[in-house]
């Protein structure tokens, strides 16, 4: 973790900092949880056509297993602090104030799971937008904005560092990408 890592997040987190932006960018961390985007996005693939639904849901399906599962053994390999832990000292002799919404967390910060999450359901939403002929610059838009704004939200709930959405973001992205390649080759009856 860098200074510019540290200072990042303060601005994140104190910059953006009001009752408003509690509202959107604070609440908008629920949608990195699995049992809520993970739906909602089984609900997006069934929107675009039955005729692929079942190879998109198995893509999605894969991308979270494999991507959680990565997500794991990562945290605990590397067993970051969080912000909390971080600026303890600081928080403690009044020089910085870290505002914290909801739960208050200390380690296994890197990487961040919501990220983690977001990027997993906006790629494979990506993919299967694609596939289904109807990506529209608006439709990409909205879906890298909501997965953006999932990773910001972790910043401004003071519960990750930038670094740690950036990781969450390319292990998300990465692991869709290639259970989207993996499985999008697979026909089923022929070899590979």
């Amino acid at each position: 973790m860098t200074e510019l890592d540290r200072q990042l997040f303060l601005v994140i987190n104190h910059g953006l900092n009001n009752g408003f932006n509690d509202l959107w960018i604070g609440y908008a961390t629920w949608l990195g949880y699995g049992w809520i985007s993970y739906p909602i996005a089984i609900l997006a693939l069934l929107a675009l056509g039955k005729r692929q639904f079942w190879t998109n849901t198995l893509v999605l399906a894969a991308s979270a297993i494999i991507g959680g599962v990565a997500l794991h053994v990562v945290k605990n390999a590397v067993h970051a602090p969080r912000p909390l832990t971080v600026f303890a000292s600081d928080i403690a002799a009044g020089k910085v104030y870290v505002n914290v919404m909801f739960e208050r967390l200390y380690e296994n910060s890197f990487p961040s799971g919501h990220a983690q999450v977001a990027f997993t359901v906006a790629t494979v939403l990506l993919w299967a937008f694609v596939r289904a002929g109807k990506l529209k610059w608006w439709s990409a838009a909205i879906i890298l904005g909501v997965a953006s704004l999932i990773g910001v939200s972790r910043m401004y709930v003071g519960a990750h560092f930038p670094s740690d959405v950036l990781g969450g973001a390319v292990l998300g992205s990465g692991t869709a990408i290639g259970c989207c390649l993996a499985i999008g080759r697979w026909k089923p009856g022929r070899p590979g």
